[in-house]
């Protein structure tokens, strides 16, 4: 872009160097040619170097030097075509391309030169007899051409920025909230805090993380955890289900908020086992040997989103304390739930070794496994393999 932009520059001093020579304005004209000169001296840098900040000074500098000294030997602002008007182009250029430091320093130096010329436009006047009509008028056309023609994609190009910034910014919006709650926080800034009567949370732990990660590169072991949660991510998305956050190599995941669902029992244990049936292939696609152990609990809780500088959508409440407890519970490679996670999951879904648990902090809670689905049951070469006995 920057040398198509250059070549453009080059042909338009072109013309006007050949309209100043056509009407006899040879300062004029020779100082078009001392520009052009810097022009081709900017595009050979940058050719060299790829600098785009210094391609952009050296364009600016002896073009804001020219215009002024056109202003001056064609006897004012007026009969100069407008030329004191590029000096906006280039406060433009300058804020683009090299910050809001030099766009401030360019901006005040055109509004004193501005300010300058206006206040000599008699006195250039009387130094010299108008030029020919002919030459002002086309200095006025080039003026208008091509500086519609410079601002055009310029305003484009911010258009497309911004636009680029917010797609940018809502993506990584969407990084760490869900878009419901985004939605929310972009219309009502402040608190965000919501009140479920009925959620189905799920803990996923991957065992044997701590173990492997002391045998692998720390990149090595990021490049691995970020395609197993990558897949998890998937999967969550597939069944309707909702991410809240990985802690370490622990995933979170919940349905029923923030969008709410009566089905959320089902959506869960589907992604539940899910998670377990991707397992072997994500293990015989990275060379590892992970097991899932994963708790499920229902209740209702308490979610919304904390932090000012660093948003973080969570959830809080006893469900989510069960949830946590049931994974650590488990063992590894079966899906430990509450007796209320099989009572509300429905028909589709089969559950055995129904118990009383000792849970710290809760005391005996009535617990059994979550073993398939109930189809699978009647078709048991289809049926997926838990570890349960």
């Amino acid at each position: 872009m920057p040398l198509i932009n250059g070549i453009g520059i080059i042909l338009n001093c072109a013309v006007v160097g050949t309209l100043a020579f056509t009407h006899d304005e040879q300062l004029f004209g020779w100082s078009v040619v001392a520009v052009t000169v810097a022009y081709l001296c900017a595009i050979a840098a940058f050719m060299i170097t790829a600098r785009l900040g210094l391609y952009v000074h050296l364009l600016l500098w002896p073009s804001m030097a020219q215009n002024i000294f056109a202003i001056v030997v064609l006897g004012g602002i007026v009969w100069s075509g407008g030329q004191l008007f590029w000096g906006i182009i280039l406060a433009i250029a300058a804020a683009l391309f090299l910050g809001k430091r030099v766009a401030v320093i360019v901006a005040w130096s055109y509004v004193a030169i501005a300010l300058v010329l206006g206040l000599l436009e008699p006195t250039l006047r009387e130094l010299r007899s108008q030029p020919a009509l002919g030459l002002s008028t086309g200095l006025a056309v080039d003026v208008f051409v091509v500086s519609v023609a410079l601002l055009v994609p310029v305003v484009v190009g911010l258009v497309d920025q911004i636009n680029a910034e917010r797609d940018r910014s809502e993506r990584l919006l969407l990084n760490v909230l869900p878009r419901i709650i985004a939605d929310r926080l972009k219309r009502e800034p402040g608190v965000i805090a919501d009140a479920y009567a009925s959620c189905t949370v799920l803990f996923a732990d991957l065992v044997g993380f701590t173990d492997h990660s002391l045998r692998v590169s720390p990149e090595r072991l990021i490049e691995e955890l970020n395609e197993v949660f990558s897949r998890f991510d998937a999967l969550v998305a597939a069944c309707g289900a909702e991410k809240i956050k990985t802690m370490g190599d622990g995933y979170l995941a919940v349905a029923g908020a923030p969008d709410e669902r009566s089905d959320h029992a089902a959506v869960i244990c589907e992604l539940a086992l899910q998670l377990q049936e991707s397992l072997p292939k994500i293990n015989r696609d990275l060379g590892t040997a992970f097991e899932l152990r994963i708790g499920i609990d229902t209740g209702p809780l308490i979610a919304g989103v904390v932090g000012k500088s660093r948003f973080s959508y969570d959830l809080w409440g006893q469900t989510v304390n069960l949830a946590s407890r049931m994974q650590t519970l488990c063992p590894p490679g079966m899906v430990l739930v509450t007796d209320p996670v099989s009572r509300v999951a429905g028909p589709d879904f089969v559950f055995d070794r129904h118990t009383m648990t000792e849970v710290k902090g809760v005391g005996q809670v009535a617990t059994c496994v979550l073993v398939g689905r109930a189809e699978e049951s009647a078709n048991p070469r289809g049926a997926i393999s838990t570890g349960a006995s």
